[in-house]
């Protein structure tokens, strides 16, 4: 008679379980105060911690995914609890992980957005559109007339559009074909709202002795898919980020003038890394792949490149979560603003949620509500310190805080850094270089 004893298949056998570093939380509570939506909610569902006692139980089937859904869909995945934790444990992993089986829903704005930067010519089209609307008088017109306050949804989204650009694009740097090549990909925010990130972003490449190459025909790197977990949307616009950056090749380097876009870039090794079509690119595209601020600050400082300003101001930097807290990128930023003529002060304390602004991509969109109270710490750290412009690197950050600047009339600007930095370069030869 045959034993019907179930057997344990060895260690090497089993499927690792994908939700263990959940089980190195030992409740200790660091991860609080830095919790963008505990700060928000006062809710212990929606802290760290929380959210690792809901994964649990969703392993062990003590609770339904309908029950713990909208706490865990709450998460901004910024990684400060990641940074807090003495027990090294993940939850923004861990929730991503989950998501990729249970996709967060996106909005409607959001899904009738993705069908714009998911293509380059949408894009395109709809940056020349918002270019007219600024620089035509249209906008000051609809801000000035209140037209929108009885329509707070649209009138919420107008705001998110910034300030007319004060200058054209800066001219495209001309090709240096016997220097190292760095493919510059614009981000699809960036060509949107910010025109002049991107051929700023190629000058200062310039300065660097480098040869600077778009990525063309490139639509969005898929940080909205990859943070909401509709893997199969996320790896479509990835494969066509890769295919794109394949055709530059060979490359010294790859940089954005979007942060989320160079986190997201550095990711596709681990997305890709085995596609039998696309894995050796997906790996060579994360380790060139570095951050701009990285990039820039040892090589300006090298070459002794001067900025100079004709009024002093103060300044500070906003960070971009998952760039600070999943990358490590601190000082680098902060390097090229000392750069800059005039002050420069600290936000917030280490170890406070006002260091999140509440965009998280497609989350202002999502959870407008929770979003703009995220926001309010950040704009009392801003208040508090007293500054004139903030410098960022993510187009995302730059929209939400400009526009919750623009709601309490602080006197305010939030800048790209790039922008900062080129505008305060002598350019004698601007007017002889090819309009891009």
């Amino acid at each position: 008679m045959k034993s019907t004893t179930a057997t344990i298949p060895p260690a090497a056998a089993r499927s690792p379980d994908p939700l263990a570093n959940a089980t190195l939380c030992t409740q200790c509570g660091y991860c609080l105060p830095v919790c963008p939506t505990y700060w928000s909610d006062n809710d212990e569902t929606e802290s760290p911690r929380g959210r690792i006692s809901l994964l649990l139980a969703l392993r062990d089937g003590t609770l339904s995914m309908d029950e713990a859904a909208a706490p865990l869909s709450h998460c901004l995945l910024c990684r400060a609890c990641q940074t807090a934790c003495p027990a090294k444990v993940k939850p923004a992993k861990l929730i991503g992980h989950l998501r990729a089986k249970h996709p967060v829903p996106t909005s409607f704005t959001g899904r009738w957005f993705h069908r714009i930067t998911d293509h380059p010519r949408h894009t395109r089209l709809l940056a020349k559109l918002i270019g007219w609307y600024q620089s035509s008088g249209l906008q000051r017109l609809v801000r000035a007339s209140r037209l929108l306050h009885g329509i707070p949804p649209l009138r919420r989204l107008e705001n998110l559009l910034p300030e007319p650009t004060p200058t054209p694009p800066p001219a495209w740097p001309p090709a240096a074909p016997d220097k190292p090549r760095v493919a510059l990909v614009q981000g699809c925010m960036s060509r949107l709202f910010f025109p002049n990130a991107g051929p700023a972003t190629a000058n200062l490449l310039h300065l660097t002795d480098c040869n600077v190459v778009r990525l063309e025909n490139f639509g969005c790197c898929g940080a909205p898919y990859r943070e909401s977990g509709n893997r199969q949307a996320f790896l479509r616009q990835a494969r066509a980020t890769l295919k794109a950056l394949a055709t530059l090749e060979p490359l010294e380097a790859i940089v954005s003038d979007s942060a989320i876009c160079l986190v997201t870039l550095k990711g596709y090794a681990r997305s890709l890394g085995h596609d039998p079509e696309l894995g050796e690119i997906a790996k060579r595209v994360a380790e060139k792949s570095i951050d701009l601020s990285s990039f820039l600050a040892p090589r300006l400082k090298a070459r002794g490149i001067l900025f100079t300003a004709t009024e002093t101001r103060t300044f500070t930097y906003h960070d971009h979560c998952q760039s600070r807290h999943g990358m490590g990128i601190l000082t680098q930023p902060r390097v090229l603003l000392e750069m800059l003529p005039g002050t420069h002060r600290e936000l917030t304390p280490e170890g406070t949620p006002a260091l999140c602004c509440g965009a998280g991509g497609e989350y202002l969109l999502r959870e407008p509500e929770r979003s703009d109270r995220i926001r309010d710490a950040k704009l009392q750290a801003i208040a508090r310190v007293g500054v004139d412009v903030v410098a960022a690197s993510n187009p995302g950050c730059i929209l939400h805080l400009g526009a919750g600047l623009r709601e309490i009339d602080a006197p305010v600007q939030v800048r790209h850094l790039a922008e900062l930095l080129w505008e305060a370069h002598p350019k004698p030869n601007e007017t002889e270089r090819e309009r891009p």
